[in-house]
């Protein structure tokens, strides 16, 4: 009886440290230079994207676009992008790659979008226009 109560709550430990490495554990990817990737325009180029693939669903993507092409996406997807009147900061997926994720791009001329919950979870999307670059930040949490 002993011994089956020690298997039991071996298992147990085991089983909560498992879904504790998968729900917090890093689980993260990062790919840089890529010509397309799910869920951005087709006209996208030059796309650097960092995924973490734990509870926090984190997408940070930076990439190439022309101001109409990223304003059409943005319509698509209901995002009300407005002229950026002063400075904002968005993530980079570098940053998050380098273990620097507080390491935020300063953005004076473009647009910005930004729908945000109490626990930090949302969306973030912003365009450069002085580099041609978006900036998009998601999260579940």
């Amino acid at each position: 009886m002993k011994r089956v109560l020690i298997i039991v709550l071996a298992l147990v430990v085991a089983a909560v440290v498992l879904l504790g490495w998968n729900m917090f554990g890093d689980h993260s990817s990062f790919q840089t230079g890529l010509t397309q990737y799910e869920g951005l325009p087709a006209a996208a180029s030059d796309i650097t994207v960092y995924r973490n693939r734990n509870i926090s669903g984190t997408v940070v993507a930076d990439f190439k676009i022309s101001e109409p092409d990223f304003v059409s996406f943005a319509q698509q997807k209901r995002w009300d992008v407005q002229p950026i009147s002063g400075p904002v900061f968005v993530f980079q997926a570098k940053a998050f790659h380098d273990g620097h994720a507080n390491d935020e791009k300063e953005l004076a001329d473009g647009l910005f979008y930004s729908q945000r919950a109490a626990n930090g979870g949302g969306i973030t999307a912003a365009y450069d226009r002085r580099t041609g670059r978006a900036y998009i930040n998601s999260s579940s949490r």
